[in-house]
């Protein structure tokens, strides 16, 4: 089992495919950084809105930790797409090169070839999220430093720098176990395809329809939508209000858990019992 992992790992390190979100991630964060910095006057007024009227501010409100807390909430709905570079050729492209017909017609069992590409894609979407949140941290805050956070509920809510990095983690950690979700939908359609664009064609237009469901205001959508993981994408925004609404948290995590259930089950029967000769 550990030698199937170890397989799996060095083939996904040797595919160019596997850095393409890093690259993205490493190129796009600095850019964003300097754009908050350099528009720092204009940001600050849209923030305070009619207080200025009202209220004598010093010092700024710009810095590292509200970088980082908006590229987060803003760029979070866009990792569905990265987190399916991986699990969406994992199965399915095995399956066009026919490398299947070789290591499954041996001594191993497709069940431990399939829990190995499970840990290698979960452990993928882990890194990969770990260092959006970690990088997005670090750049801001090398670039405009800390302070205290300001954020958005029931008005303006200002966070202390003590309360701020254990929130960036409990964002993570949920935000993680989402795209952990979609990741596992993703290999669920690479399971029955041949080629690589279908699993990520078909996973990233579910997570479209879901996101819609969340946000079009109509009574069945609303009670569908707690059942979806897809309303749980921008869940990071959550681990700012005060108090943490616990309950959602706890929704979250049982309706990813579920969900995960049963995309990766319906997955391994699919894999166990597909015709590796048709």
């Amino acid at each position: 089992m550990i030698n199937l992992f170890y397989n799996e790992l060095i083939k996904a390190l040797y595919k160019r495919r596997t850095y393409i979100s890093f690259i993205l991630i490493t190129l796009l964060i600095p850019a964003i950084v300097y754009a908050i910095d350099y528009g720092a006057v204009s940001l600050e007024t849209k923030i305070y809105g009619q207080m200025q009227d009202s209220f004598i501010f010093i010092g700024s409100i710009i810095n590292g930790y509200l970088s980082a807390y908006l590229i987060i909430a803003i760029l979070i709905t866009h990792m569905p797409f990265l987190s399916t570079i991986i699990p969406s050729e994992i199965i399915s492209g095995e399956y066009s090169k026919g490398t299947f017909r070789i290591y499954l017609t041996r001594a191993i069992l497709r069940r431990d070839v399939f829990i190995s590409k499970v840990l290698v894609v979960f452990l993928y979407t882990t890194l990969m999220m770990f260092y959006f949140f970690s990088f997005s941290l670090f750049i801001s805050y090398l670039i405009l430093g800390d302070g205290e956070l300001i954020v958005f509920h029931k008005g303006i809510l200002l966070l202390s720098e003590d309360d701020i990095i254990w929130r960036f983690f409990l964002g993570f950690t949920f935000s993680n176990f989402v795209m952990i979700t979609v990741s596992s939908l993703c290999l669920f359609f690479s399971s029955f395809s041949k080629n690589s664009v279908t699993p990520i064609i078909s996973t990233i237009s579910i997570v479209f329809i879901g996101s819609a469901i969340s946000f079009i205001p109509i009574d069945i959508f609303e009670l569908i939508d707690p059942y979806l993981f897809t309303g749980y994408i921008d869940i990071f925004l959550l681990a700012f209000y005060d108090p943490i609404p616990i309950d959602i948290f706890i929704d979250c995590f049982m309706v990813c858990f579920i969900w995960i259930t049963i995309f990766i089950t319906a997955a391994y029967f699919n894999f166990t019992n597909r015709d590796i000769l048709e």
